[in-house]
């Protein structure tokens, strides 16, 4: 999720422990063709790309044949999305894709990748999501002169925006729970420390939660209770370093639990996922990938897997677990794991992949 602030992880962030495994693919290449006949079913990776030189990028990879269609967007579009891709959400039958350094959403068509819209002129967005049956909100704001973040409301069939609504500074993911939606807002460029709770019936902020610094990522549990990893202030922030946090929110009360993950030095360290039956959740600390109950009083003690990746994502069908990796100027790799944190595979992607998109 990552624009300057991400560029900055991209360069500190570790890659730990098993080596990639990687196998043949059956590929189409990048040689601005058009290959709309190409039938590919699967997973979508989001390439953030290469910071400012616009060439993020959408991979389609079906991991069980080995298929893929590298640059996707560009293949059926003859041109790139942007500058750092940053999200890729699904609304019916349409793809909605941020371009957070291009200030912009590229509207596509779900079935091929063809462009129908565009959504401009926008100042730092985040991420996509819908909310109803014809509206989505859209996460926005750096926070770079200490004010407010906001989401957008966006008509999904007009693809214009219809109403603000004032977060926090910086806001980030969003997540939808029940009949709210919450959204961590992370502080941008900035600190923030704050969970906003959005009921989307009348696009009104109901409640403002306090977590721990810079929350970025956020899952729901079985039980109905919101988990948030909250990476902590870096040293050049003022009243940084401070220390990496899970924080989990009741999803009933709204109290929260803390655990503390000690300082990190790291914008890698602030991923997380929820296993298939949301009975743990998975995240990233300074070895690597831990696993935990979700009625655990303490943190695990090991990891079980031994790398801290640049994105973390569970498929929820099948719990194969891929870990992103951007790779060292060169194009990154998807990384896939079994439920039993045994690697199986690997396969190139595009430039800085930061998540997969299961549908």
């Amino acid at each position: 999720m990552k624009n300057q602030t991400s560029f900055l992880k991209k360069m500190l962030s570790t890659l730990v422990g098993l080596g990639i495994i990687a196998f043949s693919f059956v590929s189409c290449e990048e040689d601005g063709t058009t290959n709309k006949n190409l039938e590919v079913e699967g997973i979508y990776i989001v390439n953030e790309g290469n910071f400012q030189e616009s060439n993020g990028s959408i991979t389609l990879l079906n991991p069980e044949t080995g298929k893929k269609i590298d640059n996707y967007f560009n293949q059926q579009n003859g041109r790139f999305p942007g500058d750092v891709v940053q999200d890729l959400a699904f609304t019916g039958d349409k793809g909605f894709i941020v371009v957070n350094n291009s200030k912009r959403v590229e509207i596509v068509d779900k079935d091929n990748f063809s462009e129908i819209d565009v959504i401009p002129q926008l100042s730092y967005p985040r991420q996509f999501m819908q909310v109803s049956n014809n509206y989505g909100y859209l996460t926005n704001g750096s926070s770079a002169d200490g004010s407010n973040g906001h989401l957008f409301k966006i008509d999904l069939d007009k693809h214009t925006i219809v109403d603000t609504i004032e977060v926090g500074r910086g806001p980030e993911s969003m997540l939808m729970a029940g009949n709210r939606v919450y959204v961590a807002n992370s502080g941008g460029f900035g600190a923030g420390n704050t969970v906003s709770i959005i009921d989307p019936g009348n696009d009104q902020v109901v409640k403002t939660i306090a977590v721990g610094d810079m929350p970025t990522d956020m899952v729901e549990d079985k039980n109905g209770d919101i988990w948030v990893m909250c990476k902590g202030l870096t040293s050049f922030l003022p009243d940084g370093p401070t220390n990496s946090s899970l924080v989990k929110i009741d999803g009933e009360s709204h109290s929260t639990t803390s655990f503390d993950l000690g300082k990190s030095a790291s914008y890698g360290l602030y991923l997380l996922s929820v296993s298939p039956n949301k009975g743990h959740v998975y995240f990233v600390g300074e070895e690597g990938i831990y696993r935990m109950s979700i009625d655990a009083t303490e943190l695990p003690g090991e990891p079980v897997i031994g790398r801290a990746p640049y994105g973390l994502d569970i498929n929820p069908e099948n719990g194969r677990i891929y870990c992103l990796e951007p790779g060292s100027g060169t194009k990154g790799y998807a990384v896939r794991y079994d439920n039993e944190h045994r690697l199986i595979d690997s396969v190139q992607v595009g430039y800085s992949p930061n998540a997969v998109v299961f549908q």
